[in-house]
């Protein structure tokens, strides 16, 4: 053909009679814009324009399609591969409608604009791979009246970032024996729009085809669902025609979050696992690795690891974590140093999801305050802290906690609980279970309603039997529940006390009134029956002569002197008597002196004559002389207790 002679200088090109032409410049060319001006003068040829029906031209440095193409109305096939285009012409490929198979891969195309392949009826393949695509206008595949025969569209390894739900007009074109295929493959996906509006719904024509998005920045398989704005019934509906798979999803990847997002839909695939979308995707390795440090398939992972960590409203120190496989959203507050239980907490979910909520083990939490998310909690657990006070308020939030599996728990062990509010009696608790074992529970009298209290948890549960008294002393370590108000009110001991106190009482009060007339009649009950309680030996062991030493005045010689001599030595005592036992020639007081110190007694027979001639005063200044007249009754030498007895004998005696 004499228009190949027209190939530009470093280009190849080969012609298959006349409706074949393939142009390939991969051993060099002219600069874009020449070469541009040389293909397209070449191409513009008649016999090219009117006959030609494959077009290929790869490996050159265009940056445009050349104009001419756009003239090629019997074009079936056209190839235009490998350059660097990176836009393509408004009005040319509708005019193209014979093309059956149109590629443009390798290229630098940013974007596809409305209209492009308008009219485009016959092309069966579209190839728009490896280009730098990151923008396609809404109509460019939307429009289901336009590239009805289009079964393969190839747009992968592209910069698409978001994705409308445009594929849906495409694969309901497709059908069991001619089902649609478009790769979106190995793009930046990770957001999903629905500015189509398009309302998915059970009763719509259901797609046929598949749709791969693999390798792309997709985190959550729900972001589709809520990005499109479909329901998973709907999703199943639309893939599903009478028990088979009409409609298949790729999703394999490396950057699945693996996280509650997609719990919905996990739960779901398990119900129908041929389903299964997650098939190839794997999850991050901050989220899962196995034993050697792999990452993990999204599909292996047990449906309650599936867990989010919430922040918003999460409080400081705290760790918030919605697992939606057992419907629950635990706060985890353990050990987090807090003196008060947060106001406010991460908002629920879901309508059914409730709280698990562990404020244990904080040593400044010391009350317990309501706060309004009790309600919507399944768990409270303030264990371990030192809580000695628990508002009347918050006992009825807290009667009004329930869980969805089993009885809400409220763990209030290990505290510093004494006592409860009595109001605590008119609220309705039977739904919850309270554990209040190992506080120091006073057992007074005044705390008795509580054993009917605790007998009506122990009902509930056996956590009501563990509850034990720790004062008063005579109950500690005693089931509050086991106990009865006699336990809590009558003391063993004191009730004793007052029962025998009376009969001990009674006969010491009677034998103080007997001590008491034995003392008052003493005098007279000693001469009735001759009793002399103080005649003692008081002076045992000590060195002396005599017994008794007898002072009397001379003038009292005979006959009362001799007589009482005579009656004391005839009871078998030694006497000292003036008249006969003082030595002669010493004076008077020096005998007396010795006399006295000598005997363990001294009796004085007191008489006028002995009072008149001062012997009284002197044998006093021989006894008291260490004291100089001390008083009888702060006398401290044993020899003047010797002499108070001896005088007080001799006063109180009948001689």
């Amino acid at each position: 053909m004499g228009s190949l002679e027209q190939c530009p200088k470093g280009c190849y090109c080969e012609a298959s009679s006349d409706t074949h032409l393939w142009i390939d410049c991969a051993h060099g060319s002219e600069k874009a814009q020449q070469l541009y001006r040389q293909l397209n003068s070449m191409l513009s040829v008649e016999h090219f324009r009117e006959r030609l029906e494959t077009l290929t031209v790869i490996n050159t440095p265009l940056t445009r399609v050349p104009a001419s193409v756009c003239q090629m109305l019997k074009l079936t096939t056209l190839r235009i591969q490998q350059n660097v285009i990176s836009e393509l012409p408004d009005n040319c490929f509708t005019k193209l409608t014979k093309l059956s198979r149109l590629s443009l891969r390798n290229n630098s195309i940013v974007s596809l604009q409305d209209g492009l392949f308008d009219g485009l009826q016959s092309v069966g393949i579209l190839d728009l791979s490896n280009n730098q695509i990151a923008f396609i206008g809404l109509r460019v595949f939307s429009n289901a009246s336009d590239l009805t025969h289009l079964r393969s569209l190839n747009i992968s390894h592209n910069k698409l970032t978001s994705l409308e739900p445009w594929w849906y007009y495409r694969c309901i074109l497709g059908n069991e024996t001619s089902p649609v295929r478009i790769d979106l493959s190995y793009n930046l996906i990770s957001n999903f729009t629905n500015e189509l509006q398009l309302n998915f719904r059970c009763d719509m024509t259901r797609p046929t085809g598949y749709l791969d998005l693999g390798f792309n920045h997709i985190l959550y398989v729900m972001d589709m669902f809520q990005g499109w704005n479909i329901r998973l019934i709907e999703f199943f509906c639309l893939a599903n025609n009478h028990g088979h798979s009409l409609m298949r999803y790729n999703i394999v990847g490396y950057d699945y979050a693996c996280d509650c997002t997609d719990f919905p839909i996990y739960l779901s695939l398990k119900a129908s696992p041929r389903f299964n979308i997650f098939k190839g995707m794997y999850c991050t390795k901050d989220r899962f690795q196995s034993s050697m440090g792999q990452k993990v398939l999204a599909s292996t992972i047990p449906l309650s690891e599936f867990i989010c960590e919430l922040s918003d409203r999460c409080p400081s120190s705290c760790r918030c974590v919605y697992r939606p496989a057992n419907a629950t959203l635990h706060i985890y507050c353990s050990s987090a140093n807090i003196s008060s239980l947060p106001l406010y907490l991460p908002p629920l979910p879901k309508s059914y999801v409730k709280y698990k909520l562990d404020f244990s083990n904080n040593k400044h939490l010391r009350h317990l305050e309501p706060r309004p998310y009790f309600a919507n909690a399944s768990i409270l657990d303030v264990s371990n802290c030192r809580i000695n006070n628990v508002d009347i308020n918050a006992w009825r939030e807290l009667a009004k906690m329930r869980s969805s599996f089993a009885a809400a728990c409220i763990y209030l062990h290990n505290n510093r609980i004494t006592s409860l509010p009595f109001e605590v009696t008119s609220i309705n608790s039977n739904s919850v279970i309270f554990t209040l074992y190992n506080n120091p529970w006073d057992c007074s009298c005044k705390n008795r309603w509580m054993i009917t209290w605790f007998k009506s948890l122990s009902l509930q549960s056996s956590n009501g039997d563990d509850a034990m008294c720790a004062s008063p002393l005579r109950l500690k370590g005693r089931s509050i529940a086991q106990s009865t108000e006699y336990d809590f009110c009558v003391d063993p001991a004191q009730r004793m006390l007052k029962i025998s106190l009376p009969s001990v009482l009674c006969p010491v009060f009677v034998l103080l009134i007997i001590g008491f007339a034995v003392y008052r009649l003493r005098v007279r009950l000693y001469r009735r029956w001759k009793f002399h309680p103080f005649d003692r030996d008081e002076c045992v062991e000590e060195d002396m002569d005599n017994d008794v030493f007898l002072c009397c005045s001379s003038e009292d010689d005979f006959p009362h002197g001799r007589r009482i001599v005579e009656l004391i030595e005839s009871n078998g005592y030694r006497v000292c008597y003036h008249e006969r036992d003082f030595l002669p020639g010493q004076l008077i007081t020096d005998n007396m002196g010795q006399a006295i110190e000598r005997s363990k007694r001294t009796v004085c027979l007191i008489s006028r004559n002995f009072l008149r001639r001062l012997y009284f005063s002197f044998i006093c200044q021989q006894r008291f002389k260490p004291t100089k007249f001390t008083p009888v009754g702060h006398i401290h030498s044993d020899r003047q207790s010797c002499w108070v007895g001896l005088l007080f004998l001799f006063h109180r005696s009948s001689i």
